[in-house]
């Protein structure tokens, strides 16, 4: 009886120790998980300063007041980022309930190493990235992170050194926060038991609450950080690195279905946008001819002078302008050459948040230009001085069934000096001797490339400036002088009587000027038909209009089969509404003869309304919207 006490005596106490001993481990646990909390709460605060320092030309404008509530509505994504962090962490303080500090630590060191690698990579790519092209990274530019020679194109040499580096930096300095606070903490942590095993099981079940921002209906998003009139506020508020995660997760449905009206109502109102009765004038006189789309990087309708321009530096574009048609209310789809190109070849609207050209199984389902041509004879050629593989256009051009790709490749390597490759004036010139000996007819797309930021062009103007307006500009009169040089060689031949040339750029500029991204402004553009084939030398078209619509517009000029392109108008048909259309960055642009409006889905709100029956016009681009996310969405 006596011995049978003394055994019981002995579990209980053994078990009161292992209990105190797990206890003590299970707190030091939890001591590192809250330290290591606040660590990364730490870092997407100061990283979340750094942007607004490193974006002073537009933080330093704000208020006081603005900066505050930037910092108040933006930790609630620090707190979803961080949520997503723990969560992992939690898992694994799980898996190594049964061993002790010297072993965690090493582990844990590896693991933390790697989030600050991947979090720095993001947060310094995206000071730069929000300047260029006016939102916060998402997983968008990660596609072009796997070509990262051309990825960084658009970025300085220098800059992307001192990038790098202070990449670099930042990693250290936080590595050694975490070695000098956290690191002790880890070393010390004892081994426990199945209690802490269920402690953090619990813990890891908790983290959805800071994920999804709450207990309530609708998880986290953008959208709840929002709070100002000012979009830069907004975007500041937003966490870069649960940005680019969020994306990468729900890539499959980044691009989503936009209910904003009625299904039914939004096809009757779409039917009835594009609905024409084909009473078109006839500006082609010949049967056949030979078609050559120009794409025009980066020219905006602000350098052109017949266009309204301000800064009219295209000289001879503006000469060519008055011996062709000029479209004057004229937009690009989007603000990216990836959009711009299919839009232009496929008569195919852009996306707000992704682009179809990323994905081969969608646009091997498009219309193209080229398909149609080829079906009455036509052999297309496609010429561009950089990287094919570059956007993914190899294989829309490929799904296009476009025959020749003169690439990069094709040049000598001496000709290759450009960040981008070739530069326009040795493409220029291959596509001029390739117009005299081709066999006709033929569709030939030349895509230029030399006034793509950084705007590095061997050719100085009087826009020569070191600020990158005049940068832009100087490469703007730089492919300008290429185009003037390649037309008053081309007139003089035969190719000119009977080849139709279309002027059309990718997407305008945010240069010269200061239009956000969002703005009108910067989606107008010049397009331009000249060639021997029209009936009239020279004639202003001042019907509103988009890149989609050069699909069918030039189609039925041909007078062939235009119907696959479903989303494309004829200019030149009397009937019908003549709009143009754009996407950003989860918003759409739409204006017409008697309205403007801007419309930012994030927020389901107006950015900017003009003119009158806003309403109307409101609805007409939310019903484009919603069908043509739904075609993207069906391929």
């Amino acid at each position: 009886m006596k011995r049978q006490f003394t055994n019981n005596l002995q579990t209980i106490l053994y078990l009161c120790y292992f209990y105190i001993i797990n206890l003590f481990a299970m707190k030091q646990r939890l001591k590192i998980f809250l330290l290591y909390s606040f660590y990364w709460l730490l870092i997407f605060i100061v990283s979340r300063l750094f942007f607004l320092f490193y974006s002073f030309s537009l933080s330093f404008k704000l208020p006081i007041k603005e900066w505050f509530f930037i910092f108040i509505n933006g930790i609630k994504l620090d707190i979803s980022a961080t949520g997503y962090i723990m969560a992992i962490v939690s898992i694994f303080l799980i898996l190594t309930s049964f061993n002790s500090g010297k072993i965690i630590s090493k582990i844990f060191s590896i693991l933390t190493l790697f989030f600050l690698i991947f979090s720095m990579v993001i947060v310094v790519s995206d000071l730069e990235l929000y300047q260029n092209w006016g939102y916060r990274m998402d997983a968008t530019p990660l596609f072009y992170l796997l070509k990262p020679k051309d990825a960084m194109a658009s970025v300085e040499t220098w800059l992307t050194i001192v990038l790098f580096g202070v990449m670099i930096i930042l990693t250290i300095l936080w590595y050694l926060v975490y070695k000098k606070k956290i690191l002790p903490n880890v070393l010390m942590i004892k081994k426990s038991g199945v209690v802490s095993m269920l402690v953090f099981l619990f813990i890891t079940a908790l983290m959805i609450i800071p994920i999804r921002g709450g207990i309530g209906i609708a998880p986290m998003n953008t959208g709840k950080v929002y709070f100002s009139k000012n979009n830069f506020s907004n975007h500041a508020a937003i966490n870069v690195v649960w940005n680019v995660v969020n994306s990468l997760i729900y890539r499959k449905n980044a691009e989503r279905s936009y209910s904003l009206i009625e299904t039914s109502e939004a096809e009757k109102i779409f039917e009835g946008l594009n609905k024409q009765d084909g009473n078109r004038q006839n500006i082609i006189k010949s049967a056949k001819p030979n078609v050559v789309i120009i794409i025009l990087e980066s020219f905006s309708s602000k350098i052109l002078e017949s266009a309204g321009g301000k800064w009219p530096v295209a000289k001879n574009l503006n000469e060519l302008s008055k011996k062709g048609v000029l479209f004057t209310n004229f937009y690009a789809n989007a603000d990216r050459s990836d959009k711009g190109i299919v839009s232009i070849l496929s008569g195919y609207p852009a996306q707000p948040t992704s682009s179809v050209i990323k994905f081969p199984s969608k646009t091997q389902s498009l219309p193209f230009l080229s398909t149609e041509l080829k079906k009455v004879g036509y052999e297309s050629y496609f010429y561009y001085g950089g990287n094919i593989d570059f956007a993914n256009m190899r294989s829309y051009f490929l799904n296009g069934g476009f025959e020749h790709l003169i690439v990069d490749k094709n040049f000598e390597k001496k000709l290759n000096t450009s960040k981008w490759g070739v530069h326009d004036e040795f493409v220029f010139e291959k596509l001029y001797s390739d117009l005299l000996v081709d066999f006709l007819p033929f569709f030939k797309v030349f895509f230029t490339l030399s006034s793509h930021d950084p705007f590095e062009v061997p050719f100085k103007s009087d826009n020569n400036g070191r600020d990158r307006s005049s940068q832009y500009l100087n490469s703007i009169c730089y492919t300008d002088s290429c185009l003037g040089d390649f037309f008053n060689k081309i007139k003089s031949t035969d190719i000119w009587n009977n080849t139709l040339f279309i002027l059309v750029a990718d997407h305008g500029s945010a240069r010269p000027g200061s239009d956000p991204v969002y703005g009108i402004e910067k989606y107008k553009i010049p397009m331009i038909w000249l060639g021997g084939p029209l009936e009239n030398n020279h004639f202003i078209v001042d019907v509103f209009g988009s890149q989609i619509d050069i699909a069918k517009t030039l189609l039925n000029q041909l007078n062939l089969n235009s119907y696959s392109f479903k989303f494309s108008k004829d200019l030149f048909d009397n009937s019908g509404d003549k709009f143009g259309y754009y996407a950003f960055n989860d918003g759409f642009g739409f204006v017409n003869n008697s309205s403007e409006i801007i419309f930012d889905n994030t927020n389901s709100s107006l950015l900017y309304k003009n003119g009158i029956n806003t309403d109307s016009t409101l609805i007409k681009g939310k019903a484009f919207l919603q069908v043509s996310s739904l075609d993207f969405l069906n391929r």
